[in-house]
């Protein structure tokens, strides 16, 4: 059981997603904090176009940092409207659009919670994030390597946070059972430790 965590505060950006653009298509490489309705709120188009162009995407909530995603093609985007000279009456799937687009605004929205300010996105300069209302603070492996925990498949991911070998995140949680998983600023995680001190979770890093 470890009793060490982190508690930093300092500015952090909000976003550092990368695009790549060409003549007919928009991309998008996936970076740490990325959602969908983040990007659909970025690109201007919708979660659904979104999905309908990667068929990789398995989980709606779940996109890996790294991962390619191609937004829209044919240089417009697919969510984007275009206007008519003639006046008709929105119909119900135009309708289903946009409640669709104010709830993916809400959702980007609760994701970096009050009480603290943070960046939406766990890091080391922030230290504390809140993501959909839980409490994020990290524990630094070059501090207490915690070896004596079972990690199998245990490494350092490209955005230094400590994974198994399912790539979930490695994480304790005093009030969630070992082996349970869940959704964290950062990706999937999986709990391996107690001795948090706090009701959120503890997220294992190299930083």
């Amino acid at each position: 059981m470890k009793k060490f965590a982190f508690t930093l505060v300092a500015g952090f950006g909000l976003f550092a997603g990368t695009s790549v653009a060409f003549a007919d298509e928009q991309t998008h490489v996936v970076e740490p904090g990325d959602t969908l309705s983040s990007l659909a709120a970025t690109y201007q188009t919708t979660i659904d176009d979104i999905l309908s162009l990667n068929d990789s995407i398995e989980d709606p909530n779940l996109i890996f940092d790294g991962e390619t995603l191609l937004i829209f093609s044919d240089g417009q985007p697919v969510g984007r409207k275009t206007t008519s000279s003639s006046t008709t009456e929105p119909t119900e799937t135009q309708s289903q659009t946009a409640e669709e687009n104010a709830a993916a605004a809400t959702s980007s929205q609760t994701q970096s919670s009050t009480p603290g300010a943070g960046s939406g996105v766990l890091n080391p300069v922030d230290g504390i994030n809140y993501y959909n209302g839980v409490r994020e603070s990290y524990y630094s492996q070059k501090v207490l390597p915690g070896g004596g925990l079972s990690i199998p498949g245990r490494h350092v991911a490209s955005d230094g946070t400590i994974r198994d070998a399912d790539g979930y995140i490695v994480v304790a949680s005093d009030n969630q059972a070992k082996g349970s998983t869940g959704q964290s600023s950062l990706g999937a995680y999986k709990v391996y430790d107690t001795g948090v001190g706090h009701s959120g979770i503890d997220v294992y890093t190299n930083w």
